[in-house]
């Protein structure tokens, strides 16, 4: 389904509800001040249980149809993320690659000292790889005293 079809769907579905949530509401005022229910309105007071009944599972309904079109929208996006990421480590070097898939396992976060200990990667060669990745904006560097806390950007800690 195209997606502003979906969002009008929603939409519609959302506005449904309301509105029949507020006949709903306007009904019980307008009988509980002890005025007369107008002609049009009397179906709701009379199967007032019913409705509510009725109510409740469109209520339900509609979470469920609402919730899955946003559901399909976060996979497609969660795909291209992943996608996205996988055209990126392409033209990654081998300990820009590392580096990532590091801060990917340990949940986009991570200290500069536990990048050094990588195989194959010295202090000096970590603040490196990190200034570089930093400067292509792949990682935050975020200074705590003398420790560096490296996050990966929120937009492909998804794809981990």
């Amino acid at each position: 389904m195209d997606k502003r079809k979906e969002i009008v769907l929603g939409l519609v579905i959302i506005s449904v509800f309301i509105f029949l949530i507020t006949v709903l509401v306007f009904v019980y005022a307008i009988s509980s001040q002890g005025m007369e229910v107008p002609e049009l309105l009397r179906p709701f007071m009379v199967y007032h249980a019913h409705f509510m009944v009725v109510m409740g599972f469109f209520g339900v309904l509609s979470g469920l149809i609402v919730y899955s079109l946003l559901n399909a929208t976060i996979e497609k996006q969660k795909q291209a993320v992943k996608t996205n990421m996988g055209i990126i480590m392409k033209f990654l070097s081998p300990e820009d690659r590392d580096v990532v898939l590091l801060l990917l396992e340990k949940g986009g976060m991570t200290t500069q000292s536990e990048i050094a200990r990588l195989p194959g990667m010295s202090r000096l060669k970590a603040h490196r790889v990190v200034k570089k990745l930093e400067e292509r904006g792949i990682i935050h560097v975020e200074k705590y005293g003398k420790i560096n806390m490296i996050r990966v950007v929120d937009e492909l800690k998804e794809a981990g």
